[in-house]
C-alpha cells in the first residue's frame, strides 16, 4: 500500500509538471507575437548563451522606417527626422515616443534639387530659427549622387524652405548652380560623384561647423567653417579632410566632451546586420590621422542589427541620448537574421526602425544602455 501510494504521488507530480511545462510554453509563445507569414524565413533561434549576453532589443518607433534620424529638443517634447520624400518627420513627448508621423519638413525643394528622395538630414536650432541641411539628388553626377543644401523655418515644427539658389556643397561636375563650397578633385580618390550625411557641429568658441562624407571611394569625412547662423559658407574658407578610410566611413557626428572632441561614425554596408558605429577622439578640431578607431554598437554588443546613423541629443543634467536606426524584419520588433543583403529581401519585410540609449562614460569611454519605448 505504501509503494502503491508513492506510485501514485509520483505520477500526480508528472501530471502536474507537464501541465505548467504547457501552460509556460503557450505564454512564450503569446509574448513573442506573430511570427513571419508561411512561407516566409525565420530567424534562427538564439542559443541559451547569446540570450543571455543580451535581452532583445526593443525599438523605440517600428511602425514605419525610420533611417538616418535626426533629433531635437523643443517645447513640446521630441522632433525627428528620417530619410525620405521630403525628410519624413515624427513627434513624441518623451524620448521613447510615442512616436507619431506628422507634415514631411522640407516644404519645398531648390531648382537644383533632382527628385525629392532626401537622405540624412540634420535639425539644429541657431539663435531663433530652425536650420535643416539636407542632401539631395543632383544632375550630372550619376546615379544616387547627392548634394548638400541649407533650409530654414521659424519652428520646428513649421515647413523648411530653402536657403538661396545654390548648394551649400557640392562637386564641380554637378548640373547645378556653384555651391559655396565647391568639393575639390583628389587625385587618390578613384572617382567622384557627390556630398552626403550633413552633421552640424557648434563648438565652444561659437563657431559653426559642417561635417559631410564624399560619396567617393575610399570613403572620407570633411569639415567646413559655416557663418554665425549657421546658413552659409564662411567668405573664402574651404573645406578640409578629416578622415579617409579605406572602406565605407558616414553618417559622422561630433562632440565636444572637456577638452576632448568625440567624432561617431558608421562604418561597413549600411544593408546588412554588419553594419556599426564606432568612436574616437582627438583634441584637435583638424587633425584626426591620430586617432583610435573603437566600437560603439554592433549586433554582437546590442543585438541590434546594422546599428547606424546616430544622432545625439544633449541634456543638461542627465545622459545624453543616443537615436540610430537598426534592421527590424516582418514589419516587427524582431532584428533581422545576419548576412543578407537586406535591401533586396522584400519577402523579410525589412525596415530601419528607430532606437534610442542612454550615453554613460566609463574610465573615459562611452557605452550605449538601450531604452525601451513608452
Amino acid at each position: 500500500m505504501v509503494q502503491a501510494r508513492s506510485r501514485g504521488r509520483r505520477r500526480t507530480r508528472a501530471l502536474v509538471g507537464a501541465l505548467v511545462a504547457s501552460v509556460a510554453a503557450t505564454l512564450a509563445v503569446v509574448a513573442a507575437g506573430p511570427g513571419p507569414a508561411a512561407g516566409e524565413p525565420r530567424p534562427k533561434p538564439q542559443s541559451q548563451s547569446q540570450a543571455q549576453s543580451h535581452r532583445q532589443p526593443q525599438p523605440v518607433a517600428v511602425a514605419r522606417g525610420f533611417a538616418d534620424p535626426a533629433v531635437v529638443r523643443h517645447a513640446q517634447g521630441y522632433v525627428a527626422i528620417s530619410t525620405g520624400r521630403h525628410a519624413p518627420r515624427a513627434t513624441a513627448p518623451s524620448p521613447t515616443g510615442p512616436w507619431v508621423p506628422t507634415e514631411p519638413a522640407l516644404a519645398r525643394l531648390p531648382r537644383w534639387v533632382a527628385s525629392p528622395a532626401v537622405w540624412a538630414a540634420d535639425l539644429v536650432q541657431v539663435g531663433p530659427r530652425w536650420l535643416l541641411y539636407y542632401s539631395a539628388p543632383v544632375r550630372g553626377l550619376g546615379r544616387d549622387a547627392r548634394c548638400i543644401g541649407v533650409a530654414s523655418a521659424p519652428g520646428v515644427l513649421s515647413g523648411f524652405r530653402p536657403i538661396g539658389d545654390r548648394p551649400l556643397v557640392c562637386p564641380r561636375r554637378a548640373r547645378a548652380p556653384r555651391a559655396q563650397d565647391v568639393v575639390p578633385r583628389t587625385p587618390r580618390l578613384r572617382h567622384e560623384r557627390g556630398v552626403i550625411d550633413p552633421s552640424a557641429f557648434h563648438d565652444r568658441d561659437g563657431r559653426q561647423y559642417l561635417l559631410y562624407k564624399t560619396q567617393s571611394a575610399p570613403s572620407t569625412i570633411r569639415l567646413v567653417r559655416l557663418t554665425a547662423d549657421g546658413t552659409g559658407v564662411v567668405r573664402g574658407a574651404r573645406s578640409r579632410e578629416l578622415l579617409r578610410q579605406r572602406g565605407v566611413t558616414e553618417n559622422p557626428e561630433l562632440v565636444r566632451r572637456g577638452r576632448h572632441l568625440v567624432l561617431y561614425t558608421s562604418e561597413g554596408y549600411f544593408g546588412d546586420c554588419g553594419y556599426r558605429t564606432t568612436w574616437r577622439r582627438s583634441t584637435s578640431l583638424w587633425r584626426w590621422d591620430r586617432s583610435r578607431r573603437r566600437a560603439l554598437l554592433s549586433r554582437s554588443r546590442h543585438g541590434v542589427c546594422g546599428p547606424g546613423g546616430l544622432d545625439l541629443v544633449e541634456r543638461e543634467g542627465a545622459p545624453n541620448i543616443a537615436y540610430f536606426h537598426g534592421w527590424t524584419c516582418w514589419r516587427t520588433e524582431r532584428a533581422c537574421p545576419a548576412g543578407r543583403d537586406l535591401e533586396r529581401r522584400p519577402d523579410m519585410r525589412p525596415q530601419r526602425s528607430l532606437f534610442a540609449g542612454e550615453v554613460h562614460w566609463r574610465k573615459g569611454r562611452p557605452t550605449i544602455r538601450l531604452l525601451r519605448r513608452d
